[in-house]
């Protein structure tokens, strides 16, 4: 395919180590590195990432400083300073497998029709023990991918790309910062340093499908997200629920004008009861979390409308 290949590090005060092992994933890539450009957002680390990180490995690596905080904010720094015609997004606690590079140039060979896509994201705790249970899985942003899917609807969740390793063609992310100029609430949809929001990678994806493009995911991609026993805590699930249905409604607002239904009634309610009555204390926790973060939005919305 014509063009080179960018992976983009967005990053916030990352951990040295976490930091050290995405480079190291990426220094063992098959795709030679004098064929794709590396660029490290840093967004207000302190210290700054410059000071440390060791790029002298590659042919094309620099560090760019972003101020102003927030994922959405590094992302498209990192769009705005590469010049790849495919972006590889990569979280500064994502490891891509060897194959990752390559399988994606392919993936945009073989399937011209599709402009935002990614992979299975599996697990590396720190600490094993402290795991939550599966069904918590989409808190840390784990999911596994049977099968090869795309689709340009946006209501097709099972096909919608997420964040770590998302892979962007120039197209669209060229269209979705013209479309954030226009709309800057949009930049709150996703984290902020310790702000837990998120949805700016679907986003990102539900992009592509307005322009005509379908999203998809690929068994042969592969990320292994490492996770700080830190995220594993009750406290730091709940927070993360609770910003997570915050942002379901808050992206749909965004994007729609539109408050999306909310239910209602008895049965409404004995449904949620009954589905509760079979979680564990955790799980109820975490469940309740985010319906208080999906009518905090709500209100919030409401009064501001």
């Amino acid at each position: 395919m014509k063009g080179r290949l960018s992976v983009v590090i967005p990053t916030h005060d990352p951990r040295p180590g976490y930091l050290e092992a995405v480079l190291a994933g990426l220094r063992a890539q098959s795709l030679p590195a004098a064929e794709w450009e590396l660029v490290i957002v840093d967004n207000r680390s302190a210290p700054p990432v410059a000071g440390w990180v060791d790029l002298a490995w590659h042919p094309d690596a620099r560090v760019v400083r972003e101020e102003n905080l927030g994922l959405t904010r590094a992302r498209v720094a990192g769009f705005a300073q590469s010049s790849g015609e495919v972006i590889v997004l990569v979280d500064d606690d994502n490891v891509l497998a060897p194959v990752y590079l390559e399988r994606s140039l392919d993936i945009a060979a073989r399937f011209p029709f599709l402009a935002a896509w990614g992979g299975s994201i599996q697990p590396r705790f720190e600490d094993a023990g402290r795991a939550p249970p599966e069904s918590l899985n989409a808190l840390l942003t784990l999911r596994r991918v049977d099968s090869d899917l795309w689709s340009n609807d946006p209501g097709h969740h099972a096909s919608t790309p997420w964040g770590a390793g998302l892979c962007v063609r120039r197209t669209v992310a060229a269209k979705y910062m013209e479309e954030l100029n226009a709309s800057p609430a949009r930049y709150l949809l996703d984290l902020r340093g310790k702000v837990l929001v998120y949805g700016g990678d679907t986003d990102i994806a539900y992009t592509a499908c307005r322009m005509g493009y379908a999203k998809g995911v690929f068994r042969s991609l592969t990320v292994t997200h490492m996770i700080a026993s830190s995220r594993c805590t009750e406290e730091h699930l709940r927070r993360t629920a609770y910003g997570r249905g915050y942002s379901e409604v808050l992206h749909q607002y965004s994007l729609t004008g539109t408050l999306p239904a909310r239910p209602g009634g008895a049965g409404s309610w004995l449904r949620a009861r009954y589905r509760r009555w079979n979680m564990s204390s955790l799980e109820r926790a975490v469940d309740s979390a985010a319906e208080q973060g999906r009518n905090a939005a709500f209100l919030e919305i409401s009064a501001g409308a």
